[in-house]
């Protein structure tokens, strides 16, 4: 299964250095991207199973679970930016 992150040929979404954390628009795009992929290909006029599919599936599986952890630890970096701000504000 292509995702936006598997070529550096197309206009990808992500960064591609390693020291360049994702946004959560981009865990977004990523997340619905792979969602319209997976669509596509299970609502095709004529499903037929491919020997690559358990593999794919594999792969959408791992991907899903590794966007479920990064958006909480977005979550928990944004909620610690705005204790900090809120923090600074009360000290003014």
């Amino acid at each position: 299964m292509k995702t936006p992150a598997s070529t550096e040929n197309e206009s990808s979404p992500l960064p591609s250095g390693k020291n360049n954390p994702l946004t959560r628009d981009q865990v977004l795009q990523l997340s619905s991207e792979t969602i319209r992929q997976l669509h596509k290909r299970v609502n095709g006029v004529r499903f037929k199973e491919q020997s690559s599919d358990s593999a794919r599936l594999a792969h959408v599986r791992a991907l899903t679970a590794l966007m479920q952890l990064y958006a909480g630890l977005l979550k928990d970096a944004e909620l610690i930016d705005l204790e900090r701000r809120i923090t600074d504000l009360e000290a003014r």
